[in-house]
């Protein structure tokens, strides 16, 4: 093992911890240690003059505060015993810089060491998180170092097997492909292995509610749901659902503020927009009722004449967003298939979907929540509730 470590390279922990990682003792879910450590990271991250350039690092920062775990560990206080089942190997995603903290969140939470394997590609979020956990415990909680380890490597199946061998829980975030290829890791007997897979999410507007609020505010909402992560997140929005009776007022007005704050707001990469281009030609070819509309490259619009059940195999990212009118909220059922992840809405009509989903059984849609709040890190994820997942229950029974 000591051979087939020595490739790694190390941005926190070393290979010491690594190949100690197995007898480390599991904790209680959330631990008072554990929820200390947290909240002295997110004060670290919170006053760091490099994290306050990004938003997703305060956002994790303001997440892991004492008092924010300490209300999303209420659920789980009903006096029964749980704690950690192990150590866990997260394969965190290229994409969103972040989500290796968040994974690590769930995981140390819950009661387990973690060893994350991060992607080659570079993030100063990256960086500056990582800085923050090694200071934190060298500062005040060196208990805590054998239980994080923060690697990178080239694919190497050899490493990804010794890794797995070391597990309790594996926790893949990097889509179909990457869970593919490394589910051919063979995991221990009681491993438990959690995919999360490509995914996709709508926003539903009704037009008339929409009119009535302020419509900077809402683009500033939207902007973040979609562009901040250049949609590449699984919550983001690729398809705009409209209904109501003011629809074609409700379009010109969304469109035209979401258009001042991308203009303000977002750098897009050349290449992104010939990708949409290709996106639309592909599109069109297989439904050629559709049709595209834009103004330049930064926001483009592909207006359905109806819901095409397969839409969601032509989605784009960097702005490129489907668009359909519905007379019922009852015709967006063919869309909402397991892999659609997220709803967002503007207006009066969370319980209708709720409704829908339950009474059409419908096998898609993990989270339905306001414009604004597709982001948001949730200890319920993918439909999982993750701390009582990743930790065991002690019955009496």
């Amino acid at each position: 093992m000591q051979q087939t470590f020595s490739s790694i390279q190390y941005l926190v922990g070393d290979r010491d911890i690594l190949e100690r990682m197995e007898s480390v003792q599991v904790l209680p879910l959330f631990s008072e240690r554990v929820l200390d450590f947290m909240d002295c990271l997110s004060k670290r991250l919170m006053a760091d003059s490099k994290a306050k350039k990004y938003p997703d690092v305060i956002a994790f920062a303001f997440w892991i505060r004492r008092a924010s775990l300490y209300k999303a560990s209420l659920p789980y206080r009903d006096g029964s015993q749980r704690i950690g089942r192990g150590v866990a190997f997260h394969i965190a995603p290229s994409n969103i810089p972040v989500q290796f903290a968040v994974s690590m969140t769930y995981a140390l939470t819950a009661g387990n060491a973690s060893v994350i394997r991060i992607s080659d590609k570079k993030f100063e979020q990256v960086d500056i998180i990582c800085e923050a956990v090694r200071f934190v415990i060298e500062d005040g909680y060196p208990d805590l170092k054998p239980y994080i380890c923060i690697i990178r490597y080239a694919h190497n199946d050899e490493i990804t097997q010794s890794l797995t061998d070391l597990c309790d829980i594996r926790m893949i975030w990097g889509g179909n492909r990457t869970i593919a290829a490394v589910r051919k890791a063979a995991i221990k007997a009681r491993c438990l292995d959690l995919g999360f897979a490509d995914r996709y999410s709508m926003a539903v507007i009704d037009s008339d509610d929409y009119l009535e609020k302020d419509s900077g505010i809402l683009a500033v909402d939207f902007y973040n749901d979609t562009y901040f992560s250049d949609q590449n997140a699984c919550s983001s929005p690729r398809l705009v659902v409209w209904t109501g009776n003011s629809v074609a007022k409700a379009k010109e007005v969304f469109w035209d503020a979401l258009e001042k704050v991308i203009h303000q707001k977002y750098t897009m990469d050349p290449i992104s927009g010939s990708e949409k281009l290709l996106k639309t030609a592909v599109c069109a070819a297989s439904h050629p009722g559709v049709r595209e509309i834009k103004k330049d490259n930064l926001l483009v619009r592909v207006e359905l004449p109806l819901l095409y059940d397969d839409i969601m195999d032509f989605k784009g990212n960097c702005g490129y967003f489907f668009e359909c009118s519905v007379d019922k909220l009852e015709c967006l059922v063919p869309i909402m298939k397991q892999d659609c992840q997220t709803v967002t809405y503007i207006g009066e009509i969370e319980e209708e979907l709720r409704r829908i989903i339950n009474e059409n059984g419908v096998r898609g849609v993990d989270r339905i929540v306001p414009v604004g709040h597709a982001a948001d890190i949730a200890f319920v994820w993918d439909g999982l509730d993750l701390p009582d997942i990743l930790s065991r229950r002690i019955g009496n029974m």
